[in-house]
């Protein structure tokens, strides 16, 4: 199982702290486990607009665990954050369920929905289809994943879907949207979109 931890914070001196990352703080985290690391920003999604949000990829909730306390404890990590000006506004950690394609791109959408579970097979054929669809229009990934520990949220789902181009994106979720195996298994599972934000890719 993997999952993705997930840092929310609000900086003051962004172009500072990205500088940081760019330099020593994404290979570093790497250094403390993490088997994927990614800066990103939330442009449009109500009060989470302008957060910042530092994700980093886990083999196991252990090894996030351990890799988290290293950075926390790591003095350059601390001096910068001070110099940028970083304020945490809370950590989370999700539960990767099915992925298709890479987390890459100049942009992501992030769906958050809670409902009935849905079994493991249905979920990957759910995934298969939907992917095949947005493939089409600039979509380099998704992700669907479970909130493992992330306060109110705990137990609702997130869909990321990374992409290039965000208004291609739109076109393909209408279609996604309006496939009757689609639209079955959210009735099927009562499946309630709750919010939509879409972020930068730093």
């Amino acid at each position: 199982m993997s999952y993705m931890s997930v840092l929310q914070c609000r900086i003051s001196d962004l172009s500072n702290w990205t500088e940081t990352w760019n330099e020593w703080g994404k290979d570093f985290s790497l250094s403390t486990g993490a088997t994927g690391a990614r800066m990103s920003q939330t442009m449009l999604g109500g009060e989470q607009a302008g957060i910042v949000m530092i994700s980093f990829d886990w083999n196991s909730i252990d090894a996030a665990m351990n890799g988290l306390t290293a950075m926390n404890n790591e003095g350059r990590v601390i001096a910068a954050f001070k110099a940028a000006g970083v304020v945490s506004q809370g950590r989370s950690l999700m539960q990767i369920d099915q992925e298709r394609g890479v987390p890459e791109g100049s942009y992501f959408s992030a769906i958050m929905m809670t409902g009935s579970p849905i079994a493991p097979a249905d979920q990957a054929k759910d995934m298969d289809r939907n992917y095949g669809i947005l493939s089409n229009y600039s979509v380099t990934g998704m992700r669907l994943m479970q909130a493992v520990a992330a306060g109110e949220m705990t137990g609702a789902y997130l869909n990321v879907t990374y992409t290039n181009s965000l208004d291609q994106l739109m076109v393909g979720s209408k279609e996604v949207f309006s496939n009757p195996e689609m639209l079955a298994q959210m009735k099927k599972h009562n499946i309630q979109v709750h919010r939509r934000s879409m972020s930068r890719i730093l």
